[in-house]
């Protein structure tokens, strides 16, 4: 199984590789954020985001069997699947325990963040994310029902109204958000990420404005090989502040950056493209971008 999903991943590696998936995005941003980096550098970078993410995408369509069939107890961790170990980090066993009764979780694309969901459901969390609908639509049903669940469940939602979320969070649901996504709508909340400008979901503070008591909780995996560690924290905002929410959500994953920044997938999204993209420096960095060979 270990040697086919190797194969799987270098055949869409090299797929991506070939047609230049996502590069011009990859290298305008990382010219963006790293301004004095050599070209040699960018060349490297983006190979190892391929290689990551083709690594992650195939588990994500053909391997989420681990997570699916993870312990519903703390006290049967490690589980062991094949020659894959799950573990939960220890500091964060009593917030997981807390996630059960429902709140709203932010994640980013960091690491394989899709496993997150089937091994929370599967530990008991009412889980409810909300996802973008992708092309072509039929796929949607595919994602939703058969990889986007666990128990029997999915655990996959599309909001079409805000106020559909308040509804999950009176119902006691955990409501996923995954926040680190570039956002051009209307209303967008203005923050700073890796020392730049960024437009981000309202959803969070419009959640705390008309639900204040609403617990926070940031969770991510860390990946070593074939050993992969669950980790939540709960968050609390000083004086209630809404204005922290991204703030401290932004601190949080640049430390994750800092860590491995090949494992955040978020550097093929526009992530800082401003509304007015006229007046933003980021098409100055997709012009270079697309002069890179």
């Amino acid at each position: 199984m270990k040697h086919f999903r190797s194969i799987l991943s270098a055949f869409l590696f090299f797929l991506l590789y070939f047609f230049n998936w996502k590069k011009q995005v990859v290298f305008a941003n990382y010219l963006h954020i790293y301004s004095d980096s050599s070209l040699k550098q960018a060349k490297s970078f983006y190979k190892m985001i391929l290689k990551n993410l083709s690594r992650q995408a195939i588990d994500f369509l053909f391997y989420m069997t681990p997570f699916k069939n993870a312990p519903n107890k703390m006290m049967n961790y490690p589980f062991y699947f094949n020659d894959l170990k799950l573990s939960i980090d220890k500091s964060s066993c009593n917030t997981i325990n807390k996630m059960k009764a429902g709140g709203l979780f932010m994640t980013a694309h960091y690491g394989n963040y899709e496993a997150i969901g089937p091994w929370l459901c599967k530990m008991g969390i009412p889980l409810k994310a909300s996802y973008a609908r992708i092309k072509p639509l039929f796929l949607n049903k595919i994602l939703e029902n058969k990889v986007r669940a666990a128990n029997n469940e999915s655990y996959s939602i599309f909001i079409n109204n805000p106020k559909n979320i308040l509804e999950l969070i009176d119902e006691g649901k955990l409501f996923c958000l995954i926040a680190d996504q570039d956002y051009r709508k209307s209303k967008p909340i203005q923050s700073t990420f890796l020392g730049k400008p960024v437009l981000c979901n309202p959803i969070p503070e419009f959640i705390l404005k008309h639900r204040p008591n609403t617990p926070i909780y940031f969770c991510h995996l860390k990946e070593d090989n074939n050993h992969i560690v669950l980790f939540a924290k709960e968050i609390t905002l000083q004086n209630h502040d809404l204005n922290l929410i991204y703030p401290q959500f932004h601190q949080w994953l640049e430390e994750l950056i800092l860590q491995n920044n090949e494992f955040w997938y978020g550097w093929t999204h526009r992530r800082f493209l401003g509304k007015n993209s006229n007046s933003s420096i980021y098409p100055q960095n997709i012009h270079k971008a697309s002069n890179i060979t």
